[in-house]
Order: C-alpha cells, then sequence, then structure tokens
C-alpha cells in the first residue's frame, strides 16, 4: 500500500489505484477516512500502524469508499447514505453496521480534533472532517477538480450551490481527496462554484461519455478548471 504524510500523524494511503483513505492519528485515538473498495486489508494495516483505539468513518456510501466496511465492527456514515451501504451489502454478501455520522460531531482525539462538515451533493449524505486549526479538510469525492452529480443519490445543483458556499467559510488552506494523491488547494472549490454560475446561462461544453443522459460541463480560469459530469435533470435545479 503505497502512503504518505501529509502533516504529522496524517497518512493518506493508496488503497487501490486512484483511490485513497487517510488515517488520522492523536494522542488517545485515531480515525481511518473511508475504507476504499475492500482490496486492502485497512484493519490489519491500522493494527500494524497504531495501538490507539480507530473510529472508521466514511466520507459517503460509494462502494470505493466503503467496500472495505466488512472488516470493520462497524463504521460511521451520514444516514442520507445508508441505503447505498445496504445496496454494497446486497451486492457482496457482507453486512455492515453503520453509526450516525453527522455534521457538526467532534472527535477529540489526543491534541487534536476533527469536526464533521457537510458537503452534500456528490450525494446528499457526503461529510468531510475538519482539522480544527490545522488548515486542513478530508473532503471525500465532495470536492474532486472533476466533480459527478450522478445517479439518484446525488444532491441538487441547490444543494452543491449552498456546500460550496459554506466550504468558502471553513478556515482551511487545502484538502484530501479521496482520488488524488496530495491535497488540493481550497481554490478549487471556489472554481467550482464559478462553474455553476456559468451552468446557468450556458449549456453544457461537452457531451457527457454515459449517454444522452448526463452532460459534461467544463469552466476554466486563470487559477486552473473545474469539470462536472451530471444528470441533466439537474439543470433545473440551477
Amino acid at each position: 500500500m503505497n502512503e504518505q504524510q501529509i502533516l504529522p500523524g496524517v497518512w493518506h494511503l493508496e488503497e487501490d489505484y486512484r483511490v485513497y483513505c487517510t488515517l488520522v492519528l492523536g494522542r488517545e485515538r485515531a480515525i481511518l477516512w473511508d475504507t476504499g473498495q475492500g482490496k486492502q486489508d485497512l484493519a490489519a494495516y491500522v493494527t500494524r500502524r497504531t495501538a490507539l483505539p480507530c473510529l472508521v468513518c466514511c466520507s459517503h456510501g460509494h462502494s470505493d469508499h466503503v467496500g472495505g466496511a466488512f472488516r470493520f465492527p462497524h463504521i460511521y456514515a451520514h444516514p442520507a447514505d445508508w441505503p447505498l451501504l445496504e445496496a454494497q451489502s446486497r451486492m457482496t454478501g457482507h453486512p455492515w453496521s453503520a453509526r450516525p455520522l453527522e455534521p457538526g460531531q467532534r472527535f477529540a482525539l489526543g491534541g487534536r480534533t476533527a469536526q464533521v462538515i457537510s458537503l452534500a451533493g456528490h450525494t446528499r449524505g457526503s461529510v468531510g472532517l475538519l482539522l480544527e486549526g490545522e488548515g486542513l479538510l478530508l473532503a471525500g469525492d465532495a470536492l474532486n477538480s472533476t466533480l459527478l452529480m450522478l445517479g439518484p443519490e446525488a444532491g441538487s445543483f441547490l444543494q452543491l450551490r449552498r456546500t460550496l458556499e459554506s466550504v468558502a467559510e471553513l478556515p482551511f488552506t487545502h484538502y484530501l481527496s479521496s482520488h488524488a494523491p496530495v491535497p488540493l488547494p481550497k481554490h478549487q472549490s471556489a472554481l467550482h462554484l464559478s462553474h455553476l454560475d456559468c451552468l446557468r446561462t450556458e449549456p453544457p461544453s461537452h457531451p457527457g461519455p454515459y449517454g444522452p443522459r448526463v452532460g459534461r460541463s467544463i469552466y476554466k480560469a486563470d487559477r486552473g478548471r473545474s469539470v462536472i459530469l451530471f444528470d441533466r435533470n439537474l439543470l433545473s435545479s440551477l
């Protein structure tokens, strides 16, 4: 397993190709953020890395983030995404046990505190983990450079806008995505917000790769670009 230390005691782990989980160590407790696809035994990895009790939290319910949940007695996940956990269990035959992970929850780890933040959009139950006073947000898939707003579990563009506006007020400088090896700058989320403004008046710039129901839109600016793949019926929520 490839691993990179982002901050002291914060390890970004490549569970499978371009699928990342994050282990956050305090003095008294640890948090494993996401469980990957289940191809690697993250439970064994955590046991080797630390003797601390470890909370297992999932950023959202897609299979590449909860696929390894069966290796743990229980996980924390937002209840809005529990139906995705149920679908994963039916598909794999692995049972699941989840406790609610709600915005506003704080986990005192000893020497560092992690706060749960709503990042609804990619899924209605997407959440992030803000490491307070450390300038780092664990964002799952909610702020990826290419945003996916696909399927019945996705929120509306209005919900995404509210998320991006709230993210702008959060005290962090960089965030970890579950599909990028290094931290991304906070201004990437501002690019997504500007992109939504363009989507109000401009048609998607390219046809979607998933068939006629999906649109693909690209927004470019001096500081980078934003790509959004979305179900076309979401345009009515702009």
